[in-house]
């Protein structure tokens, strides 16, 4: 017989879980709505503004086979944070692109760090929760994905209209 978190501790697994996932959609949708003013910026055609916004999809559908073995390998609680903590960094190096291309290789490394957090998220349900509850736990994770997409595209273009689209990723704007 397999012992599951506590109720306490599987509220909190929640709840991280699903901040993370609406912080994972702000960063995807942020480039979407700043991309005007980077493309200004950077003087960049459509062909290379969609590039830049389909390159962290790239990386990012490649990394998550690599996230998943490295979540059984590492285990979910590393995983999650070393994804965290890659794709805040990433973040943060957006502001300070100098060029489409710097700003390219750093979108493309957000991918590969964001990557692990879906399958590392996954697995920390399947250990915490039992088969009866996974599927609440799951689909609660799971909504957090258009929260952040309708929250982060809102915040976001609020804050590339004040502060420029640096000022819509932490730090360098300010």
């Amino acid at each position: 017989m397999q012992l599951y978190a506590s109720k306490k501790r599987k509220l909190m697994i929640s709840g991280l879980l699903f901040v993370g996932m609406i912080l994972s959609f702000f960063d995807r949708v942020a480039i979407n709505v700043g991309i005007i003013p980077i493309a200004d910026e950077f003087h960049l055609n459509t062909s290379q503004t969609g590039f830049l916004i389909s390159i962290f999809f790239v990386s990012y559908s490649l990394m998550q086979p690599l996230g998943g073995w490295m979540t059984d390998k590492y285990g979910a609680r590393v995983m999650v944070t070393v994804s965290l903590f890659s794709w805040s960094l990433f973040t943060v190096m957006s502001g300070f692109a100098w060029s489409f291309m710097s700003l390219l290789f750093i979108r493309f490394l957000f991918g590969l760090g964001e990557g692990p957090f879906y399958p590392a998220s996954m697995s920390t349900i399947r250990d915490n929760f039992p088969e009866e509850e996974r599927g609440r736990a799951n689909s609660f994770f799971l909504s957090a994905q258009n929260i952040g997409g309708i929250l982060g595209t809102a915040l976001a273009a609020s804050m590339v209209v004040a502060f420029g689209w640096r000022g819509m990723l932490p730090l360098p704007g300010f």
